[in-house]
């Protein structure tokens, strides 16, 4: 299942659609079952709101690259910038029952994707969150699309 999609959007909320289909698109090309779909596409856009919101602080001139890799089973999407630093992992999430205005988002990408990783490099940050897909859920390579009649 190798694959690779890269995006670079300026840091507007405007733009979010954009990043949402090409993740959504990626997801299609590979046969990823729609819910599971919409639910990383719900992560991936959460860590860009962050972006936007904590690392741009409303720049909406700064620029967020996007980038979503398959190898095997396992999907990552990194998302990059240049902002102040930001690491999600350095923050509590509340119980859904306790979440306020904030820590939705966190919530989430750690309760959708299997690993969220954060690390430091030089100037920029990278957000890398990872979902290992369970290959007997996805159709066999070749079998997307077929009918079968009897």
């Amino acid at each position: 299942m190798p694959g690779q999609v890269e995006i670079t959007i300026a840091g507007h909320p405007r733009w979010l659609r954009l990043a949402r289909s090409a993740v959504e698109g990626f997801c299609a090309a590979l046969d990823v079952a729609e819910q599971e779909t919409q639910s990383i596409v719900v992560a991936v856009d959460e860590a860009l709101s962050n972006v936007m919101q904590h690392a741009y602080g409303g720049d909406c001139s700064r620029r967020v690259s996007l980038s979503c890799s398959a190898r095997d089973n396992e999907l990552q999407f990194e998302i990059r910038d240049q902002g102040v630093a930001f690491n999600p992992l350095d923050r509590d999430v509340p119980p859904p029952g306790e979440l306020r205005s904030g820590g939705r988002g966190l919530y989430l990408m750690r309760t959708i994707m299997d690993r969220v990783e954060y690390r430091r490099e030089g100037g920029s940050n990278c957000v890398r969150l990872s979902k290992t897909l369970d290959p007997y859920v996805r159709p066999a390579q070749g079998e997307a699309g077929k009918t079968h009649g009897h």
